[in-house]
């Protein structure tokens, strides 16, 4: 028989202590606050870790840490991160998601980051990135239509961008070549190159180099020209060909190379196959684009931009060029005779229109470089028009300097358009500067008789010349509209000449200038001829370059009077200010580089070198969009 046993006060204190513990615990771990706490912080690093991702740190972002703590995978990604990767991939294909997907594009670019030891390993995490980029953008079963503009749309293809142009670094150290049917080992599988496509103007074959534009800072340029996208912006070099072999475009185009801008674009089917040992292989292919002529692809229905970058290419060709010989034009131009002409960035393009850029004294295409930048910066313009330059040694007489402009432009004509029928061609706009806007404007006014009977008072025809004599003086004094030149610009032109031919620095220069064998033949001829029959001319030998910009001389006073047949436009440097007539850019006084009748006129606050400034160029930039419109239909 059992007695109930009373409990001690002590006992019964103890055990509703606990009830009460028990109970409050429970109240506690159901009300699912425990532990949490909020603190102010600066706004700045809440936003900092926010835009945290594996792009700029070494940690994936807030999205793919919170997809593995929920899944409990925290740990295998710091103990296994390779086997996470293929149990994830495995994964997706079983039931795909963008979760798992933007996970599988972190982990993977920052293993490839991991393993940068071992060039090999890295180099298949930063393939697999690439692809698992491109699936997040474009597979049907995880990507809506438009998706490409849909949230983490753009950082996927900044990963995508990046992993590929890693990997493509490799590629090259490595000797790969992506040929079709070559087969690159990517994470939990393979990627097949099934076939090429190149739209560029030279075949692979054909290519010496090509670097990747990322892997070059550009300074002496003051814009980059860039439009983000997906793909690897490219530097495309091409060594010139021996003269006389090769294409009918290849003596325009640069003695020493050519450099293309180009961008990569690589396309994956988004449904892979079965390889070997079941792993899934995806098959792609590899395009070259031309962003002078295309800047975006169609992916699915789906117009997709492409990462381009024409500033990079630009300045790699400027810096691995020869180097400028503007002092060695003037001083002795029989020494550049061979390289003097019409050149053309890229080869001809008949459904373009030519933009001709023609230089100063002593100066060389070079000079167009901040002018060219700006214009190709622009998609619209660089797909409407091709980007030609003429050199010549300024040292030579501007007209007979203008002659060989003239004969460079009717070779081209006569080579890519012979019955003048292209419309592209017959719209062509050249922009001078400088003296390069004299030998521009002899290219759209008709001289008649005036400048022959500015020196001279017996009619060509009747002096005793040499045959090939009186073919040089007639190409150089008589002239007419080029009828496939439609608009022109000038700037900082001294149509009425320079005070700088005259003083210390002309005279020396003038001195120090040896002309050409034919100009000094031609010219002793000539002379000797007019001194037989006891005439004698207002100028004294033969002129140089640097007398041509004299404001004595008297055949700039005609041409300044003469009309100009095509619509034309001034842009003038003024020391002081901006948009105020009068004054001079330190060379030019403005009385001399106005001409009456521009369609416009730009004063900006610049020295000589006005066609270097930012407002000239979008100047010339807003003239190269009227100018596309249909004639009649421009502004004032």
């Amino acid at each position: 028989m059992r007695f109930p046993v009373k409990p001690s006060r002590g006992a019964s204190a103890w055990t509703a202590l606990r009830r009460l513990f028990l109970v409050a615990l429970l109240v506690f771990s159901l009300s699912g606050c425990a532990g949490v706490t909020v603190k102010p912080v600066d706004i700045s690093q809440r936003f900092e870790a926010l835009d945290r991702t594996a792009i700029n740190s070494d940690r994936p972002s807030e999205l793919t840490l919170a997809f593995l703590k929920q899944r409990d995978l925290n740990e295998q990604w710091e103990r296994d991160p390779e086997g996470l990767i293929a149990r994830l991939d495995a994964k997706y294909q079983d039931d795909p998601g963008l979760g798992t997907l933007f996970a599988l594009i972190e982990l993977t670019h920052l293993q490839a980051r991991r393993s940068a030891a071992q060039p090999d390993q890295a180099a298949v995490f930063d393939l697999s990135c690439a692809v698992y980029s491109y699936l997040f953008l474009f597979d049907p079963k995880v990507a809506p239509p438009q998706g490409y503009q849909r949230p983490n749309a753009r950082l996927a293809g900044e990963f995508h961008n990046r992993s590929l142009s890693r990997y493509l670094l490799y590629a090259r150290s490595a000797g790969i070549r992506f040929t079709p049917g070559a087969t690159l080992p990517r994470a939990a599988g393979a990627l097949e190159l099934k076939a090429r496509e190149i739209g560029l103007p030279f075949a692979p074959e054909e290519f010496a180099s090509v670097h990747l534009a990322y892997e070059y800072a550009v300074s002496g340029l003051d814009v980059t020209y860039g439009v983000p996208g997906l793909g690897v912006p490219l530097i495309v070099v091409r060594e010139s060909a021996p003269a006389g072999t090769g294409r009918a475009d290849e003596r325009f185009l640069s003695r020493v190379r050519q450099v293309l801008a180009a961008t990569l674009f690589l396309r994956i089917e988004t449904e892979p196959g079965s390889g070997r040992g079941g792993r899934r292989v995806y098959t792609s292919r590899l395009e070259l684009h031309d962003p002078m002529r295309e800047n975006t692809v169609t992916v699915d229905g789906i117009t997709v931009p492409l990462e381009t970058d024409t500033t990079t290419p630009l300045a790699w060709m400027a810096a691995t060029a020869p180097a400028p010989q503007g002092i060695k034009g003037l001083m002795d131009p029989q020494a550049l005779k061979d390289v003097q002409g019409l050149y053309m960035l890229q080869p001809f393009e008949k459904d373009k229109i030519p933009v001709v850029f023609v230089h100063g004294l002593i100066s060389s295409p070079m000079t167009w470089l901040a002018m060219v930048n700006g214009l190709m910066g622009d998609p619209e313009l660089r797909k409407r028009y091709q980007f030609w330059y003429f050199a010549y040694p300024t040292g030579n007489p501007v007209f007979y300097s203008a002659s060989l402009l003239r004969q460079s432009l009717e070779s081209v004509r006569a080579t890519f358009d012979p019955d003048g029928t292209n419309p592209a061609f017959n719209n062509m706009l050249i922009v001078g500067h400088s003296m390069g806007g004299l030998l521009t404007k002899a290219m759209v006014q008709d001289s008649g008789e005036a400048l022959w009977d500015a020196i001279s008072k017996v009619p060509l025809a009747e002096l005793p010349l040499d045959q090939e004599v009186r073919l040089l003086l007639e190409r150089i004094f008589f002239f007419k509209p080029l009828p496939f030149v439609t608009e022109v610009v000038f700037i900082a032109t001294p149509h009425r000449g320079s005070g700088m031919a005259l003083d210390t620095v002309g005279r020396i220069g003038k001195a120090l200038v040896t002309l050409p064998f034919t100009l000094a033949k031609a010219s002793a001829s000539f002379f000797s001829s007019l001194s037989r029959i006891g005439i004698k001319l207002p100028i004294e030998g033969l002129p140089t370059g640097i007398d041509g910009l004299s404001p004595k001389n008297p055949l700039l006073p005609l041409t300044a009077a003469m009309p100009v047949a095509v619509p034309f436009h001034s842009i003038i440097g003024n020391e002081d200010k901006a948009g105020v007539a009068g004054g001079t850019d330190g060379i030019v006084p403005y009385w001399s580089s106005h001409l009456d009748g521009a369609r416009s006129e730009l004063i900006v606050k610049s020295g000589h070198g006005a066609h270097e400034h930012p407002l000239a160029i979008r100047e010339v930039r807003r003239i190269m969009q009227e100018h596309l419109q249909p004639k009649g239909q421009g502004a004032p």
